[in-house]
């Protein structure tokens, strides 16, 4: 405990101090002008613009599709793609999808030929491309051997009497694949005291990796595992017994040298009955390649093993970057791999060398832990258990990642594999993730079958925390993926608030799944892999779909910039496997308003400092306060660094830890922790938590929102670059909100630039006070806005006018509509609409189950004083003309056109094109015989019985008259 008044003098000025964030050192974004920043705005550059998954499906691609898909992307704004080749075209959440036709294999010539020709293609259309290094996923193939596969570790057991010569045949331990290798044999003396049901190590089968945990609940299936969540299952025991242990480490004895070829073990065993475990490896259960095209089927490689990724290299990739030549680093810029999907796996050949080199003992011994035996007792056991995975984990990250970013910079290449999980594996997930030059995750769109909550659908906060600790500026994610919805995914109710929750986790690169190619060959809209939100230019959206990627590049161009601001440090210790979970997880407790970054200890000990009384880090990023984990162990070099940080000045705060977690001449070291801690915890904060520290030292959260309506689901990301702060201000809620932001920043004027629009104006109605700045907000259903601090606000003073349009309704244009509808997609050339109507509501079915574009018009006089035309409700994006002037294309609420000087007293001609997605027609024309379908695809699962979608111009449509704030110049 602290309270001294000195201490909290010291405490106060260290929290307080105002350390400005410098640029990062690893190819950051220059600074920004103020020019610079709005043309970037305006027109986002290559570098913040989206990149697609782009899936080469069951390799069925031509050189003309090619040419069209990345023509499209260039065309749309996309900055490049990953080349995923891969299979998944007959998968489906409920039911099953067709098969395609099958495109030349992943690596063979044809497939090879393909490959040049993107490239060439994307080089001339100066798009950035990453490539898949393998079809599809669980990075192997056909080449990878059974010696260079994932392992795990088997065994069986036998008694033999003692004393005297014993030759027995040893049972052969369960095999995959029948493929077995031995490893050792072990015996001891069995202890004649033990009770025979002593439990066995709790929970030993996870703990030593030999089977995923399993967890309760609905997300008790979940991929990603924190450190906190897997403490109920590897931090606790059975009570101990006495005389419950099988053996000391000193008691086992290796049998291995005396076992034959033929599995037959021949000892003089001394007195007493003798327990022998022959301890060997086979093939891990989730061995295989996962969703690959025909004829990349394999086995999946070890990641354990720096030898067979080497080989693999060898093999696969060096094959891509000859055919990339002078491309490679240029056009071709990263390599990629995808998500973990092997379950649990603990065995290398190296295991056992690797284990004494990076731990200081021999772990033969204590083999017999990982068949749930007690060992010494069952601390140490678990203490050995603790070891045993820290090791896997670093081979995973050293022999696999940091190999694979090697030899990738050897070409002047980068990677950005999803090295982070997010499925259960035996990873230090920030670890594997610092290591790539875009740390990359993933998140879903919302679904109501699959993925149906948060916990399951965010996973950026991770390696966006690696990014920030690891001096990388682009955070990376898969975005959009879903299982169960084909084509019925709505761009502003789901897509973007989907994507805004991942850009306040962190995210500023977004990699859209999926991008299918889908050559003209197979019909509209064409082949498509099972999952992901399906875009192409098959699409019905695609010819207005520039204005929502522009929005997506606009909220990276800005999210690219400068730093990210974050009050917490939080280090999650140095278990493995250990994650990080979504932003709301919020392990280090620093609650709403506060932002924070977690930290792995590899990152601890190499970048973080202190200067005036903040942690910083060598590319500029500083901490108010380091948070460690609710644990009582701790690894020496991270108590080291800790003592460090706290006598140059940090805030610390946590538990005062009393032994190392591990097996690492455990007396000694638990000592040397006893006497750290006893020299640093008077200084290190072990009472309150970082959010309370932080209220008495006079530090306010960064963001705070109080709803107009008391309820509002409002989250924010902070951004420093030089002088200039960028708030991302998003809201989740499907209905408009409005409130009070406040913003922990002083004395200059809030700026509201609309990522929708592209508008941007000072706000007219703002308050300063004690260093925090409070201005109405008011967003559309699922709305965002970045608040931009630049100016003095000495210059732009609050006028109290509106920091909104206030919208009068001055008429509504009702029917009739005459509507025409493209007769190629079964509707009619024309139909008249006596008021506004959902399509799926009409009697004609060709309007019923009518996909694609219609056009609206109507002819009417204006009353005077209206600039605005209000839509009202739309299904799903709309153009208008009005008297032959292109309005553009809206596609969120509020669903407006400025009028500004374009309307006439009478005679007004209006044109809405409206366009809906392919969902009604695919459900519609599954009702028809093969032969009069209109669409051609492999999704089998929309039905005649699946509910339509809601589509066309639902209105009303209204003239209205705004007060509009200042633009800014």
């Amino acid at each position: 405990m602290r309270s001294t008044a000195v201490l909290h003098v010291l405490l106060i000025l260290a929290l307080t101090s105002p350390l400005v964030a410098a640029q990062k050192l690893s190819s950051p974004p220059t600074p920004s002008s103020g020019a610079a920043l709005e043309s970037g705005f305006a027109t986002p550059p290559p570098e913040a613009r989206l990149r697609a998954f782009w899936w080469w499906l069951n390799g069925n691609v031509t050189r003309a599709s090619i040419t069209r898909d990345l023509q499209g992307m260039k065309a749309k704004g996309f900055g490049g793609a990953i080349l995923f080749d891969a299979g998944g075209a007959k998968q489906a959440y409920m039911g099953g999808n067709d098969q395609v036709p099958a495109g030349p294999v992943f690596l063979s010539p044809a497939w090879r030929e393909l490959f040049r020709h993107a490239l060439a293609e994307a080089a001339r259309l100066e798009l950035e491309l990453s490539v898949n290094i393998q079809s599809g996923w669980n990075l192997g193939g056909p080449m990878v051997t059974v010696e260079d596969a994932t392992k795990k570790l088997t065994w069986s057991e036998i008694e033999a009497p003692g004393p005297g010569p014993v030759t027995i045949a040893l049972p052969l331990p369960p095999a995959n694949d029948g493929v077995y290798s031995d490893v050792g044999v072990l015996a001891w003396r069995i202890n004649p005291a033990q009770a025979a049901d002593r439990p066995p190590l709790k929970n030993y089968a996870s703990k030593a990796l030999i089977s995923r945990p399993t967890f309760p609940g609905p997300t008790g299936w979940l991929r990603s595992i924190s450190a906190l969540e897997v403490a109920p299952i590897f931090g606790v025991e059975e009570p101990a017994q006495p005389g419950e242990q099988d053996a000391t480490a000193a008691e086992v004895i290796d049998l291995s040298a005396h076992l034959s070829v033929d599995g037959t073990l021949t000892w003089t065993f001394p007195a007493g009955r003798w327990r022998i475990l022959r301890f060997g490896s086979t093939l891990s259960e989730l061995r295989h390649v996962s969703t690959h095209s025909e004829g990349w089927g394999g086995y999946a490689l070890d990641v354990l093993d720096a030898g067979a990724f080497k080989r693999y290299w060898d093999a696969v990739v060096l094959p891509l970057l000859a055919d990339a030549g002078p491309l490679a680093g240029t056009t071709l810029r990263y390599l990629h791999t995808d998500s973990w999907e092997v379950g649990a796996f603990n065995w290398t050949p190296t295991a056992l060398t690797e284990f004494r080199a990076r731990r200081g003992y021999d772990p033969l011994p204590w083999l017999p832990v990982l068949a749930g035996r007690i060992i010494g007792n069952r601390t140490e056991s678990n203490r050995f258990l603790h070891d045993f995975r820290r090791t896997l984990g670093d081979l995973a990250a050293d022999n696999h990642y940091r190999q694979f970013s090697a030899l990738a910079a050897s070409h002047g290449m980068g990677i950005h594999p999803e090295s982070g999980g997010p499925h259960f594996t035996p990873i230090d997930a920030q670890q594997c993730l610092a290591i790539g030059d875009v740390p990359k995750g993933e998140f879903w769109a919302e679904s109501t079958t699959h993925r149906t909550i948060d916990e399951t659908r965010f996973f950026v906060k991770q390696p966006a925390s690696a990014a920030h600790t690891a001096g990388h500026p682009l955070v990376a994610a898969e975005g959009f993926t879903n299982v169960g919805l084909h084509w019925q995914e709505r761009l502003w109710e789901n897509l973007k608030p989907s994507f805004d929750q991942a850009c306040i986790e962190g995210l500023n690169r977004l990699f859209w799944h999926t991008f299918t190619a889908s050559p003209v060959e197979m019909g509209v809209p064409g082949q498509e892999y099972f999952a992901g939100t399906h875009l192409n230019p098959n699409a019905t959206w695609w010819e207005k779909s520039a204005p929502f990627f522009t929005y997506l590049n606009r909220c990276q161009f800005l999210l690219q910039r400068g730093l990210p601001i974050a009050d917490v440090l939080y280090y999650y210790g140095n278990e493995v496997p250990n994650f990080t979970q979504r932003r709301e997880r919020d392990p280090a407790g620093a609650g709403a308003g506060y932002d924070y970054d977690v930290i792995a200890l590899e990152q601890l000990l190499a970048r973080v400092a202190v200067r005036d009384g903040r942690l910083v880090l060598p590319d500029g990023m500083s901490y108010r306060a380091l948070v460690l984990p609710d644990q009582l162990a701790i690894a020496l070099p991270a108590l080291r660094k800790i003592k460090a940080l706290v006598e140059a000045g940090a805030t610390v705060l946590g538990p005062r830890p009393d032994q190392i977690p591990g097996l690492t001449d455990p007396a000694a070291s638990d000592a040397e922790v006893r006497r750290l801690a006893a020299e640093v915890w008077p200084r290190v904060i072990d009472d309150r938590g970082v959010r309370a520290v932080l209220l008495a030292a006079g530090v306010g959260p960064d963001f705070a929102f109080t709803p107009d309506d008391g309820a509002a689901t409002v989250n924010y990301i902070h951004r420093r670059e030089g002088e200039t702060e960028i708030y991302f201000v998003a809201s989740r809620a499907k209905h408009a909100v409005s409130g009070a932001a406040s913003f922990r920043v002083a004395g200059r004027a809030p700026e509201l630039w609309d990522a929708v629009t592209g508008q941007r104006r000072f706000a007219t109605d703002y308050t300063s006070k004690d260093g925090v700045t409070t201005l109405p907000l008011a967003l559309p259903p699922a709305g965002s806005i970045f608040v931009i601090f630049r100016a003095p606000a000495a210059v732009h003073p609050a006028t109290g006018a509106p920091n909104f349009p206030v919208l009068a309704p001055l008429a509504t244009l009702a029917g009739p509509w005459r509507v025409a509808f493209d007769p190629q997609w079964g509707g009619p050339a024309a139909a008249d609409f006596t008021e506004l109507t959902d399509w799926t509501r009409r009697a004609e079915e060709g309007i019923r189950h009518y996909s694609g574009t219609a056009t609206y018009r109507q002819t009417f006089d204006a009353p005077a004083g209206a600039t605005v035309l209000d839509l009202g409700d739309v299904r799903e994006l709309a153009s208008a003309r009005l008297n032959g002037k292109d309005l553009g294309v809206v596609w969120a609420p509020p669903f407006q056109f400025d009028l500004a000087g374009l309307l006439k007293p009478t005679g007004n001609t209006l044109e809405i094109e409206v366009v809906n997605l392919w969902a009604n027609r695919v459900i519609g024309d599954e009702a028809r015989p093969a032969a009069e379908r209109l669409t051609r695809t492999n999704i089998r699962t929309l039905l005649p019985t699946t509910p339509l979608m809601p589509s066309g111009l639902l209105g009303p449509v209204r003239l209205l008259r705004p007060g509009q704030p200042p633009m800014i110049p």
